[in-house]
């Protein structure tokens, strides 16, 4: 039989518009353990979004990626939980228990009963020991990410290192930054951001005159700047860092004002298969060189002899030949007759890069 107690929760916590309480409460006086045939059993049919605006409990618990066979008891503490709904109209508390269960399959990639059971174990400790109230509870990952698929099993584990840290800042105003602050402090690996590809040319960056700009998402400091070995992103001298991150949102920019000697590197971020290798994306003119091996390779390519190649572009086969040797470097006037001759269409065929060090 239902403690008052547990009738308490009931009546508390589930809609009457929504459900028969007096049904749900004959089932669980009934039943040691509780499936998912319960919802439908008790749901009044009003929860819909043709009609409501809501659902009257998430659907992932008509399947076993959000439900499995619980004992009554178990249901019963979990029920602010299961039959919490969500306020649609609002967007800034927007968040259920449905996203809750979308996070972790959207990581996990399958099937995983252990995680599904931590999420809910970590909702009991939010709710009974933290006494979070539900809205905060499902909406503020929401919130952060402006995704349903914010990582809550990570926010979880953030506030139990809270917890170990003395730590009182729950809901952080940026999540990503304050999970790597604890993660660190507590002598663990932070959670390292990679940038995402812009768009379809398969760059990893826009360049817009002076400025590099970067996407994806970008933990900061407490005083707001990006914090770069928090990313696969290295940069020396720049002439100024600047990010729009918000929150913890997946679609933020890093923008990197240039100077004569910035250099900028990203890891891994051609070859994907190798494992911390960094690649030199840019780097300013005064680490730029006159790659003479070039003009060889491609005069080689093409079949020339030297002095056809002096020739065409009308200068002597030994200044040609000190340009191939890099003894001396081809002028503005030279360097544009022997990028048409052996067909360079860009002017990066024909420059290296320090590596500013």
């Amino acid at each position: 039989m239902l403690s008052n107690a547990q009738s308490e929760i009931i009546d508390t916590y589930v809609s009457a518009d929504l459900f028969d309480r007096e049904k749900l409460k004959k089932y669980l006086n009934t039943h040691d353990m509780v499936g998912n045939e319960v919802f439908a059993y008790c749901d009044l049919g009003k929860g819909n979004r043709e009609d409501r605006g809501y659902h009257s409990y998430s659907h992932y618990l008509d399947d076993e990626y959000g439900f499995n066979p619980v004992s009554t008891a178990t249901f019963v503490r979990r029920i602010p939980f299961y039959f919490y709904v969500s306020n649609y109209e609002d967007i800034r508390i927007f968040g259920n228990l449905g996203c809750v269960v979308h996070s972790i399959y959207d990581r996990q990639m399958n099937e995983n009963a252990e995680a599904l059971e931590q999420a809910y174990v970590e909702l009991e400790y939010m709710f009974y020991e933290k006494q979070f109230p539900l809205t905060q509870i499902f909406s503020y990952l929401v919130d952060q990410y402006g995704l349903v698929t914010a990582p809550f099993l990570s926010w979880a584990k953030y506030l139990h290192l809270c917890d170990d840290l003395g730590w009182t800042d729950y809901f952080p105003e940026s999540f990503i930054s304050k999970y790597n602050m604890a993660l660190e402090a507590a002598g663990q690996e932070p959670v390292i951001y990679e940038v995402e590809e812009p768009g379809v040319s398969g760059e990893m960056f826009f360049r817009n005159g002076k400025k590099i700009e970067f996407s994806g998402q970008f933990p900061m400091d407490d005083d707001g700047n990006p914090v770069l070995r928090w990313t696969n992103i290295k940069v020396k001298n720049p002439a100024s860092i600047t990010c729009s991150q918000k929150k913890s949102s997946p679609h933020s920019s890093l923008t990197i004002e240039l100077s004569p000697k910035t250099v900028i590197y990203g890891k891994n971020m051609y070859d994907f298969w190798k494992k911390d290798v960094w690649y030199q994306l840019y780097a300013g003119p005064l680490y730029m060189e006159f790659d003479y091996a070039s003009i060889k390779d491609k005069r080689k390519q093409l079949g020339f002899t030297q002095q056809e190649v002096a020739d065409a572009i009308g200068t002597t086969v030994r200044t040609y030949q000190k340009w191939e040797g890099g003894e001396t470097t081809p002028d503005g006037h030279y360097l544009l007759r022997l990028m048409n001759w052996l067909d360079l269409p860009d002017p990066q065929y024909v420059i290296s890069y320090t590596d500013g060090d």
